[in-house]
Formats: C-alpha cells, structure tokens, sequence
C-alpha cells in the first residue's frame, strides 16, 4: 500500500481508507501518475512564458515540433520528419497526419503557422533566434516551412516545448496571449488533457487517448499537488504521497539524502545547464557604475556559496556562457575574493564610509519560497557588509517577486535560477542584448545597454563557421565579464527524483523540468 494523501486529493479520485499510511488500490482505480509542483503557476501556456511551473503545469498539454532526448539529440514531435537546406535558409517540416486537439478540432500546418509565427517568435523570452525568421509558411495542412533572413544554428533548439510549443488557432487567433483565460484553461496536442486546476492544492489531467506518438503513456491521469514547502515536497516523496519531483523542486542541500531513500532513483541530465545567477539593477546609482558592480564580484563568496548552497553539484562561472558549452571562454580570468580591492573600487567610484562604516545600501529582492536565493542572501549580507554594503533583504511569494523586481524594476539586485542551454543563443543572448530589455521575466532585466555586445551578438549569428563563432562568442565574454551586469554565482545541475517501485520511463528528455510524461509507465508489481 502507498500512503494516504489529503481528503482532497481522495475528493479527487482517490479512495480514502482506514489503514494507517496507505493510498488504496482497487481494480477499478484509475492508474494515478502523482508529482508536486512547488507554486501555484502564474500560466499553463509555455509559448508566452519561461516560468518552471509555468512550464511544468502547460507541457503535458502541449507538444511541438520537435523533442529533444536525454543525449541532445533533436527529433520529431509533431514534426513526423524535418529537413535543413544545404545552405540553412530553409526548414521544412512534415507533419504527422490525423493529430487532433483536445476538443477534437484537427490540427493543421496553420496552427503551426499562427502559434510560432504570432506568439512564441513575438512573446517568449526565448525568441531571440526566431528572429532571424523572414516569413512561416504552411503550403498545405501537413507541410510548414520557415524562410530565415540568414542561417540562425541555434534556431532548431528553440523549437521544443519550452519555447516552441504549438497552440491551437481557433482557440487562440485574435486574443491578448499574455491574459486570456485559457492560459489556466489548456487545450492542446499533448499527452494529457486538462482536467481541473485548485488554487494552492493541486492540477489533473486524464489521458489523451487519441495522442499521436506510439508507446503512449500508461497512466490514466496525472496530478501534479502544489506544495510550496521544500521540506513537506521531500516528506511527501519520503512517505510515498508523490512518486516524483522534478529538478526545479528539489532542495540542492537535499540531493544526497534522497538519493538514500527506499525505492527513490536519481536521474541527471546536463544538456540543459542551469546558472543560479544576480540581476544587477543598472538604471540608478550606485549601481549604473561598472567599479561597483565590479566591487560587489570581489566581495561575494561564491565559492562558499557553491560549496553550502549547492553542495557536489556545482561548477564555478566564469563570465555568461557556462562551463559546459563549447563556446565558452576558458581564457577569462576570474573575479578574486579581495575586499581590499572592492574597497578600493569603492572608494574609487566615489561612494566613501559614512561615519557608520556604510556607503549605501542595496536592496536584495527574491521569492519567498526560493530557498537557494534565501541562503545567498544572508551569504552576501556578511560579505558585503565588510565593505561598507548594507543589503535590504525583500522575500516576496512569486506573484509579487514578478511585480517588484522585473515589471517595477524595484530592485538592485535579484536572484533565481535560469537555463543556460542548449545553446548560447537561446539561453545567455537574452540576459546581454539591448533588444530584449523588457518588463517580463528572464531578458535583459538588467537593462545592460552595449552597442558593441549588441553588434558581436548579430555578427555571430549568422556564422556557419564554428571556430569564426566561438571567436566572436569570445569577445562577447571578454566584454560582459568586465561589465558584469548580471552576477552568476555557479552553474549546477539537479536531478529529477521518482520512486522506481512506482515509475519508470520518465525524466528521459533534455531536463527533468522539461517532461511531459508522454513515455510515463507504471512499474507492474
């Protein structure tokens, strides 16, 4: 027996008994698929939004053109086959034939045309690399072709779930992307179909029996419980009320010790590379000033932060494009521990101790249940505080975190975690460019203004020439580095965790963050 969860979730479908600590089965029991998810979504619309539980809550929903596997490999989705040109200005995309939407309206090469073409390319975070996008074309019901202005070698990348999911245009032709209902109310091509969303208890879907892939899910529903207490998301997969978390969820200081848990299997991946990283508020001063923002980078620990925050699973950063990519930059030097030169730097900028022993304050800005952000925070108020640094921590649950920090821009620095990959275009180019200072999540929040950076970042794109790429990709680094407007204390991965007594034929993809469940089988017992 697994153990009983909340009168809820029994409300829900599941059978309430009287035995201590047990979830009951009965033949006639749906097939229930349980994880947890650590908010309540802001969306369930991954086309509009890079938001993790944004995403976690959409992708069962939806699909897109292609998929990408554990190893990095990208294939088809919806996209039965692809095909680039010679000279990489073309894509062409054979559809599968017989795909139906959730409410059983047929899908078609025009919603393909309508979902990337008006929304992901205009909306998404991620949209930097489809602009290089000149017309989406569908010629008939199950052929789309995208005409580029020139070759994009990242563009492939972004058409996955993440930023590429496809919606349905009848649904959504004509309608504000960012606030129609239907971003909670998801219909889609996915393997699961919407059910019903309970504000701070828990979403559910039910199978979609007519989804297009072979070897379909063989779960009958699945229930993400939202649950945004760390330690109550580790109990819960301890005691067997869930039978998984993906990475996003997990405590980095809780790694280990699940690991150790009967039945609980770890699962890696770091084709997606996460960087737990700073926004630095470069509108006002002190902050607009690259010798503050240098001196911050001399004073902040963050190798102690690697070491207790993200304990084994961490890599030092030096500059914007991880460690793991082959475009990055080994050559940078990195910032040293020094407090005698951030002071320097300091005094140098012309922000001198007052007779407190401070020079101003700074104003640290983070959600509430981002335990990481928590830690780094109390970190950075001991270091920064030997300098002359007064930080003002702000914790705030993730609704108003959005508001203050990136549509206020109310902030000097603020901290989360965000996707480095698969490619630099997709995942750094966006934190740099000019062109994606906007009032949303995950761009240019900084508001980092470079004409040259700006420049390179179109100079590179259209290389074909991997070793011309990486020597722009080079000066790129060179240049942000010694800038600094965004402050990464490490690079990381986290592992998806699930109980291989319950699961198996998950967490297979690019990131345990990025799973849709469409493989998900229960183990036969």
């Amino acid at each position: 027996m697994r153990p009983l969860i909340t009168r809820r979730h029994a409300l829900a479908g599941l059978v309430v008994t009287s035995l201590a600590g047990g979830r009951a089965a009965r033949a006639d029991e749906p097939k229930r698929l349980i994880g947890v998810i650590e908010e309540d979504p802001p969306f369930f619309n991954p086309a509009v939004s890079s938001g993790i539980s944004s995403f976690v809550a959409g992708a069962p929903c939806y699909s897109a053109l292609t998929r990408m596997s554990l190893d990095g490999k990208i294939g088809g989705d919806l996209a039965e086959s692809f095909e680039i040109s010679p000279d990489g200005l073309t894509y062409t995309f054979e559809l599968r034939p017989n795909v139906v939407w959730h409410d059983g309206h047929p899908f078609s090469a025009e919603d393909v045309k309508f979902s990337l073409g008006q929304v992901n390319s205009k909306l998404h975070p991620y949209h930097g690399a489809m602009n290089a996008i000149a017309a989406f074309e569908a010629p008939d019901a199950n052929t789309f072709v995208l005409r580029l202005k020139h070759p994009q070698a990242s563009l492939i990348s972004t058409l996955g779930n993440f930023s590429g999911c496809i919606l349905p245009r009848h649904i959504w032709e004509g309608k504000d992307a960012a606030r129609d209902p239907h971003n909670k109310q998801p219909i889609g091509t996915g393997p699961f179909k919407f059910v019903e969303y309970v504000a701070g208890d828990h979403i559910l879907y039910k199978r979609n029996d007519k989804y297009f892939l072979p070897d379909k899910t063989g779960f009958d529903e699945l229930m993400f419980r939202i649950i945004p207490d760390p330690g109550s998301r580790i109990a819960a997969l301890q005691n067997g009320e869930v039978d998984m978390i993906y990475s996003s969820a997990i405590p980095a200081t809780e790694v280990a010790r699940i690991g150790k848990f009967r039945g609980i299997k770890l699962k890696f991946t770091k084709v997606q590379t996460a960087g737990y990283q700073a926004y630095i508020n470069m509108r006002n001063p002190p902050f607009s000033d690259r010798r503050v923002r240098q001196a911050l980078a001399h004073t902040i620990d963050r190798a102690f932060i690697r070491s207790t925050v993200f304990p084994g699973l961490s890599e030092n950063m030096i500059g914007p494009v991880p460690p793991t990519s082959p475009l990055h930059n080994k050559a940078l030097a990195d910032y040293a521990l020094d407090p005698a030169k951030a002071n320097a730097l300091l005094d140098e900028a012309g922000f001198p101790r007052k007779a407190d022993g401070t020079r101003f304050e700074l104003r640290y800005v983070y959600g509430a249940n981002d335990l990481p952000a928590a830690k780094i925070g109390d970190i950075m108020s001991r270091n920064l505080a030997g300098v002359g640094i007064k930080v003002i921590a702000r914790p705030l649950d993730r609704g108003a975190w959005i508001q203050v920090a990136f549509t206020n821009n109310e902030f000097d620095m603020t901290s989360a975690s965000f996707s480095l990959g698969p490619d630099p275009d997709v995942g750094i180019e966006r934190f740099y460019n000019s062109n994606n200072i906007f009032n949303i999540v995950g761009v240019n929040n900084s508001k980092y203004i470079n004409p040259e950076v700006d420049k390179l970042f179109d100079e590179q794109r259209v290389q074909t020439d991997f070793a011309k790429r990486k020597a722009i990709y080079d000066r790129i680094q060179e240049i942000v580095w010694n800038d600094i407007p965004v402050f990464p204390y490490c690079t990381y991965t986290l592992p998806g965790a699930f109980n291989g007594e319950v699961v198996s034929g998950i967490f297979d993809g690019e990131a345990s963050n990025r799973e849709d469940f469409a493989f998900a089988k229960p183990v036969k017992g």
